[in-house]
């Protein structure tokens, strides 16, 4: 009796691990919808360089008083934000119609036994408020991470309390609510994925969020599992992603930094290769999240909607 659940619920790991390979489509949408959830600027971290604190300051200019934010920053902010809001929107509908696409090709496997009642890029605009409606969610969860960051920062600008890099500085006062953001994030995105299959195969919006807390409440283990190894697994291939990235970009650096002009690169083919190399494993990389943020919407798929 026990161990029929756990059976069934590999099973279901199983038929999500094959959607997309036999489905190379599958694999496309996971990237293009990982790219646009903010994978690409996660995988590019490794070869980003954080500006020192003193460049902080120096890009601060005049923004910066012995008072506080000048009203001159806080008009910059708001255009930003304002100009970022209209970002997150196109974000937001391009998302919603990658959750239509992806549901519309999985609900074509026999495997998964998906009744649909409408076609699902009919539901695109319900998928944009369930999408928004994630956005704020987190957004609401990080309020005390952001609040806490802007406040340490300043202070530290101001009145640095060690010789340590600003970031370790920063990152060291604001553990607490980084570690609150990071318990909401899976528990918002389990809600987020339930409700929106259930919109996908027809259901209302109250039907959708009501079946999605009743289905939590009666399976809450086989819902956890699912997503413990859909964290765990994006976080293992995002994780040995930067680490390679990092180590290809700490080889491409130093080859080119070995050069003194056009002509030496030009001459030389250890910057060409190092930079093939580098250009591989960011794609390679970008592949791998693809597929796991595709074998992702397969199980949540299969998890929201099975019985």
């Amino acid at each position: 009796m026990r161990t029929a659940p756990t059976a069934g619920w590999r099973v279901e790991v199983g038929h999500a691990l094959a959607a997309p390979v036999e489905q190379p489509q599958l694999w496309l949408l996971g990237t293009l919808s990982f790219m646009l959830r903010g994978g690409l600027i996660i995988l590019l971290l490794p070869i980003v360089v954080l500006p020192t604190q003193v460049e902080v300051r120096l890009m601060l200019g005049g923004s910066l008083g012995s008072g506080g934010f000048t009203p001159g920053f806080f008009v910059g902010v708001g255009a930003a934000t304002v100009l970022s809001t209209g970002l997150v929107l196109v974000v937001l509908y391009g998302l919603s119609r990658l959750e239509a696409a992806t549901f519309a090709k999985l609900s074509r496997d026999p495997e998964l036994e998906i009744q649909l009642r409408v076609d699902p890029a009919a539901r695109v605009r319900d998928l944009f408020v369930v999408q928004a409606l994630t956005l704020i969610a987190l957004l609401l969860a990080a309020v005390p991470l952001a609040a806490a960051l802007g406040q340490v920062t300043y202070d530290e600008i101001l009145r640095p309390t060690s010789t340590a890099p600003i970031y370790d500085r920063v990152l060291a006062q604001v553990m607490l609510p980084l570690t609150l953001l990071a318990v909401a994030l899976p528990i918002v995105d389990l809600v987020s994925a339930a409700v929106t299959r259930r919109l996908l195969i027809g259901k209302s919006v109250g039907s959708a969020v009501s079946g999605s807390i009743g289905t939590l409440v009666r399976r809450p283990i086989r819902f956890l599992a699912s997503a413990a190894v859909a964290w765990l697994a994006l976080a293992a291939v995002v994780a040995a992603t930067d680490t390679a990235l990092g180590i290809a970009w700490q080889a491409t650096r130093a080859a080119f930094l070995r050069t003194t002009s056009i002509a030496d690169m030009l001459t030389s083919t250890a910057p060409l290769l190092v930079a093939v190399l580098l250009s591989g494993v960011f794609l390679s990389g970008l592949a791998v999240c693809g597929y796991v943020a595709a074998f992702r919407n397969a199980l949540w798929t299969i998890t929201s909607l099975r019985r």
